[in-house]
């Protein structure tokens, strides 16, 4: 083979190459603008739609506080049925019981006789307005129970009173058959509307700094970062804080989406953000929070809106979003410059250098490919654990104290001398599985915070026929059958009893619901390679291929009431012990899930 003068050559060649690289290089800055231009477009629409899933909840919270609020309102009312008359001693009587009503969002309960006047009053102490208005009891007509709307329930517009912004609610008092028509008298809730907004927002954080802040159907302010802002206008607000800027696009939004009950995301200039005084570009993702006239807000007949409404929003700087690929940029032209530097001063490398660069360049290009979509991936999960401390809120109030009347109730009867010792195992049952549905309450709240299993030594078959003993009548109901297998010789290991009972009847109950017309459902423990396997299979509906990879995300569900939280939770408990949980499911044919965990740690 003839010897080429590679270095003449290159010579020769050099002006080309320089030319050639040149170009290369303005091409390689102009893809990468561009890709670092789509990526921020993406990672913005999809930091504004984390937003809105945290407006959302936030609205649910507010929604269904409401809506308990409006049964126990609708509970007063029947239990009234039977004392069928309206005295102070009668009010007395029959209202004492919710006196525990004053300690959360209702500032007064009052009962009123047919002209209005208050009978019997149940008050926050600190709070002492001089009077309360209210509409005339005509107005509550509409409201009276009806055969095709037993449960209507009068809602007013929030109103400043005594130094609180209040939302009244009403429900009216008919006579008993044959002793009249129209309105006998009214029960009356007072609700402190900040505090109920305060419960819904507290701990809600949107990315780093970002926050949420709720109005009335009026644009007064009921909850912001900024506290005094509250109980004010936010259009006032916004001026008196930096009255230098033109607050017109937020403002004609405001008033356009906001206080038209309309859902929606759209960027805004600001001219702060926090403590910090300045111009400040940001996201904002907002969603109405309507209110019902009875406490069932689907179904038929359609469940009819109050004239009352408020909106929640959630803002964050878009420097937030930007922030996050700006380090990649920076890493991208310099890697561009030092492309040029080794083109100049390496010409005699450059065959080389060329014959690597193409793969170098993919390599790193794929590398921050995977870091983006690493910060992408755990800013929604942040974003989703955030509303965990909002819904266990909720929670926590909804199931708490029944929990503790049962376990009370438990306890009374125990102490019983005529019980027999079956009655006494099912109420030490009873109360057991209070305590463990109290301490899930406690774990569902600090989902967010990093727990350590408290492991004991044990076999793992014990506590699976427990969990099957639990759900004995699920299984009869459904006509389900079940398939035990459990390995008598399988050793015991040190695991959390609380916890793995949490997961494997989280699993059972999730198979049993996917089969409500009959099934088979199995259950199967094995030992393998230093680790003990649990297999839960069903003939249920099975989940479809595009769910399957959502499975275990937090508030994935495809339950019309679920939270979402339950295999997340299970998931992470599972990991905790060093675990893992597989999942394998067709759809119709059923699904079955192996949970493994370590003999040894």
């Amino acid at each position: 083979m003839k010897n080429i003068p590679f270095p003449g050559l290159l010579k020769k060649l050099l002006p080309l190459i320089y030319v050639g690289a040149l170009a290369l290089t303005v091409l390689i800055a102009y893809v990468g603008y561009s890709t670092s231009r789509q990526a921020q477009e993406i990672i913005t629409s999809q930091f504004n739609q984390q937003q809105l899933i945290l407006a959302r909840k936030i609205s649910d919270h507010i929604q269904n506080q409401i809506s308990h609020l409006q049964k126990s309102l609708l509970a007063i009312r029947e239990t009234w049925q039977v004392n069928k008359k309206i005295s102070g001693q009668a009010s007395a009587e029959i209202l004492w019981q919710y006196q525990q009503l004053l300690s959360g969002d209702v500032l007064s309960l009052m009962v009123l006789n047919g002209q209005g006047q208050p009978v019997w009053r149940l008050q926050d102490p600190s709070w002492t307005p001089k009077e309360i208005p209210l509409p005339e009891l005509k107005a509550l007509e509409p409201f009276l129970p009806t055969p095709l709307s037993p449960n209507r329930i009068w809602i007013g517009r929030t109103f400043s009173l005594a130094g609180k912004w209040v939302l009244p609610l009403m429900v009216p008092l008919p006579y008993p058959k044959g002793h009249g028509t129209g309105v006998q008298g009214a029960i009356v809730f007072i609700l402190d509307a900040i505090q109920i907004v305060k419960k819904a927002t507290f701990g809600v954080v949107s990315g780093s700094t970002g926050y949420a802040w709720v109005i009335n159907s009026q644009g007064i302010l009921f909850d912001h970062f900024e506290n005094e802002f509250v109980g004010r206008s936010i259009f006032e607000v916004r001026k008196a804080r930096n009255p230098q800027l033109s607050y017109k696009i937020i403002d004609d939004l405001t008033r356009r989406e906001l206080l038209q009950k309309k859902e929606g995301m759209a960027q805004y200039l600001s001219g702060w953000h926090r403590s910090k005084l300045t111009k400040t570009e940001k996201l904002i993702a907002y969603t109405p929070i309507p209110f019902f006239e009875t406490p069932e807000r689907q179904g038929r007949p359609q469940p009819l809106p109050a004239e009352e409404f408020w909106s929640v929003a959630l803002v964050a700087p878009i420097e937030e979003v930007s922030g996050l690929i700006r380090s990649l940029n920076i890493r991208q032209f310099l890697l561009i410059g030092i492309f040029q530097l080794l083109i100049i001063f390496g010409t005699g490398m450059l065959v080389f250098i060329s014959s690597r660069w193409s793969s170098t360049l993919t390599l790193e290009v794929d590398r921050k490919t995977e870091e983006l979509k690493k910060s992408q991936e755990k800013l929604i999960h942040s974003e989703r654990l955030a509303a965990v401390g909002s819904m266990a809120s909720h929670v926590s109030h909804e199931i708490k104290n029944p929990l503790i009347a049962i376990g009370g109730l438990a306890q009374q009867l125990k102490r019983s001398a005529n019980l027999e010792d079956r009655e006494k195992e099912k109420l030490d049952l009873i109360t057991k599985e209070v305590s463990r549905l109290e301490n899930m309450l406690i774990e569902v709240r600090d989902f967010t915070r990093p727990t350590t299993p408290r492991k004991i030594k044990g076999g793992i078959n014990p506590l699976i026929q427990e969990i099957l003993a639990l759900m004995k009548p699920v299984f009869t109901d459904q006509q389900i059958e079940i398939q035990i297998d459990l390995d008598p010789h399988l050793p015991e290991f040190e695991f959390d009893p609380e916890q793995l009972k949490q997961v494997l009847l989280n699993l059972i109950k999730n198979a049993a619901e996917a089969m409500t017309a009959g099934g088979r459902l199995g259950i199967k423990t094995y030992p393998r390679a230093a680790k003990v396997f649990i297999e839960i299979s069903d003939t249920g509906k099975g989940i479809s291929p595009e769910h399957l990879t959502n499975l275990f995300r937090p508030f994935f569900t495809t339950k019309k009431k679920g939270t979402g939280l339950g295999l997340a939770v299970s998931y992470k408990i599972i990991h905790d012990h060093n675990g893992d949980i597989q999942v394998a499911s067709e759809v119709n044919q059923g699904t079955r899930m192996v949970v493994q965990l370590p003999l040894q740690g």
